[in-house]
C-alpha cells in the first residue's frame, strides 16, 4: 500500500507563492509504503444479495506443516522495532503477546510514522493497529484499522466452519483455509505462497526466496540472521530472522527511491530487556 498525502494544509502565504509552495510540496511527498508495496485495491461495488453460498476461493495447501510457534518464548511479552527511512527515524512499530484464560494467543501490533514536509513538521502521518487471535498454532481472527493522514480502512478475517472469510477494502473474499497475515512475527510466513494484506483484506501471492545468513545490526549489537526476499504481489522485501526464528529486520525501496527499515529495538535477543 502506498501512503499519499490526502488533504494540503492551508496557508496564509498570498496566492501566487502559496500555490508554487504547494507544488514544491507535491514533488517532496514521499511514495511511502509500510508493510507491503501494493496499491490498495478500490472498494469493490456492493454484492446483489444471493441465496446461493459464496464463493469460495481455492489458495493452495494450507499451511498444516506449520511448526508451532511461541512468541512469548522468542520475543517476551512485547517487542519493538524503530522504523527508519534513509537512515533518519520517522517512528516505531510495537507488539505484545498474550494468553488468555482459554489458552488462545492475542497479537496486538501498533504502528505510527509522521514525516516532515518542507515548512511543515508533522505534515504526513500514517497509523495502523491489528489484533489477532492464534489457537492450535493457526490464526482464527484479525482485525485491522489504517488511518492514512485522515482516510480509515479496516479490514476484518474470521475462520468460520473450516472457510476464512475476509473482508477489507476491495470487499468480502472467502478462502479455502487460513493465511498467515502480513505482520512478519511468525517465521512460518516465508514458507507461504498465500498471504493476507492486513491493509487492504486482499488474498496476495508471493515467492520466498532464501537469500543466506547476513550479520544484522539491532539495538543490541549484530546478530546473524537468515536473509528472504519477497516476490510476486509483495516484492523487493526483504525480511531477516536469527537462527531461533525470531522477526529482527526489514527493509524496502519505496517508489521514490528512499530506503525504508524496520530496526530491532527489542526482539528477545539476549541481552535486551
Amino acid at each position: 500500500m502506498n501512503i499519499i498525502l490526502g488533504r494540503e494544509p492551508t496557508s496564509s502565504l498570498p496566492a501566487g507563492v502559496a500555490c508554487a509552495k504547494v507544488a514544491e510540496m507535491r514533488k517532496a511527498i514521499p511514495s511511502f509504503a509500510v508493510f507491503v508495496l501494493f496499491a490498495a485495491a478500490p472498494a469493490a461495488a456492493a454484492e446483489t444479495p444471493s441465496a446461493s453460498p459464496p464463493a469460495v476461493e481455492s489458495i493452495g495447501a494450507p499451511p498444516t506443516a506449520v511448526a508451532a510457534v511461541n512468541p512469548i518464548t522468542l520475543y517476551g511479552p512485547d517487542m519493538a522495532f524503530d522504523v527508519l527511512r534513509n537512515g533518519k527515524k520517522v517512528g516505531d512499530q510495537t507488539m505484545t503477546f498474550a494468553r488468555d484464560g482459554v489458552g488462545d494467543l492475542h497479537v496486538k501490533v501498533q504502528f505510527h510514522i509522521e514525516i516532515d514536509i518542507l515548512f511543515i513538521k508533522g505534515a504526513y502521518t500514517f497509523d495502523y493497529s491489528a489484533a489477532e487471535i492464534w489457537r492450535d498454532n493457526q490464526m482464527i481472527s484479525m482485525a485491522a484499522q489504517v488511518n492514512d493522514n485522515g482516510k480509515a480502512v479496516k479490514t476484518m478475517a474470521r475462520l468460520e466452519g473450516g472457510v476464512f472469510k475476509i473482508e477489507g477494502s476491495h470487499g468480502t473474499t472467502f478462502t479455502d483455509h487460513w493465511l498467515f497475515p502480513t505482520n512478519h512475527w511468525h517465521h512460518g510466513q516465508v514458507d507461504a505462497t498465500s498471504l493476507l494484506n492486513t491493509l487492504t483484506g486482499k488474498v496476495v501471492r508471493v515467492t520466498i526466496a532464501r537469500k543466506g545468513i547476513d550479520n544484522v545490526e539491532t539495538a543490541q549489537g549484530s546478530v546473524e540472521a537468515e536473509h528472504f526476499t519477497y516476490n510476486g504481489d509483495l516484492h523487493d522485501i526483504d525480511v531477516w530472522y536469527d537462527i531461533a526464528g525470531r522477526w529482527v529486520k526489514m527493509s524496502f525501496k519505496a517508489k521514490d527511491g528512499s530506503v525504508i527499515e524496520y530496526i530491532c529495538r527489542k526482539c528477545g535477543l539476549l541481552g535486551q530487556p
